[in-house]
């Protein structure tokens, strides 16, 4: 009897230990003209932070170009499913680019600003989008 409580006990932390992560983990939209959005804008914002880190000589921008490459496939994947839902053909390119000009925006705030109010605001910002995306991938 002891040890069936344990197991019990033991099963019920481990669910309560791994609800916030569970809860935390960003999901997959439900259609797929969603999902070829966020692969699409997570492909642009993922290129615009690899461009800047390969420009500063930071050696993690090989790793973010991979990711890039992930959300790249992942999109290939989802497309003709997309595009049979009526995403038009031009459209990934167009989410492509605004996920591109949002990081570019908020790289140009945390380099350039005079205000550090600003500058912390668009590091946590970019903090955020780039961790909504990379935590999408297996081991992200």
């Amino acid at each position: 009897m002891a040890a069936s409580t344990e197991r019990i006990l033991g099963g019920a932390l481990a669910a309560a230990l791994c609800a916030p992560a569970a809860l935390a983990a960003p999901s997959t939209p439900a259609t797929p003209w969603q999902r070829a959005e966020l692969f699409a804008t997570c492909s642009g914002r993922l290129a615009a932070m690899a461009t800047r880190q390969h420009a500063d000589r930071d050696p993690a921008w090989s790793e973010t170009a991979e990711q890039r490459a992930m959300f790249d496939m992942m999109l290939d994947a989802t497309l003709p499913s997309a595009m049979d839902h009526g995403v038009p053909q031009d459209a990934p390119l167009r989410w492509r680019s605004a996920g591109w000009v949002e990081m570019a925006g908020l790289l140009a705030d945390i380099s350039y600003s005079d205000d550090p109010g600003r500058m912390t605001r668009a590091r946590d910002a970019l903090t955020a989008r780039i961790g909504a995306c990379t935590g999408l991938l297996l081991g992200g």
